[in-house]
């Protein structure tokens, strides 16, 4: 009987492993939100353009559509920049993250997407 109570004991992570576990995992909805903010900005910009022609003048669409692509963009940048802020803090303690190069790499390239759009959408209004 003793024996099973030890067993038991030593399967239980301790208050310290739970908590650092939260706080990875808190950092990483934190990351996912930002991305969904620029998924968000990003969909209503180009939808802007798409959709709001001949009810406002075409300066104001193009004006609207440029300001919220450059928000995604901000939004992507910001989501690995916040990523990366925590990470450091962490970095000499041994827990399983999402390794920082997958950050980046889908945080550069959402955000030249993002660049992408606005070029695409410069020529288009010139």
């Amino acid at each position: 009987m003793k024996k099973d109570i030890l067993n038991k004991e030593a399967m239980q992570p301790n208050n310290n492993t739970l908590a650092l576990d939260r706080t990875i995992l808190a950092n990483e909805r934190t990351y996912a939100a930002w991305i969904r903010t620029g998924f968000a900005s990003l969909a209503t910009g180009l939808g802007v353009e798409r959709f709001m022609l001949n009810t406002i003048p075409l300066w104001s669409i193009h004006s609207i559509a440029t300001l919220l692509l450059l928000f995604s963009a901000a939004s992507f940048i910001l989501a690995g920049w916040r990523y990366h802020h925590l990470r450091v803090k962490l970095e000499n303690i041994d827990v399983d993250m999402v390794p920082m190069l997958v950050i980046r790499m889908i945080s550069l390239t959402l955000a030249a997407c993002a660049f992408i759009a606005i070029v695409v959408l410069l020529k288009i209004a010139g």
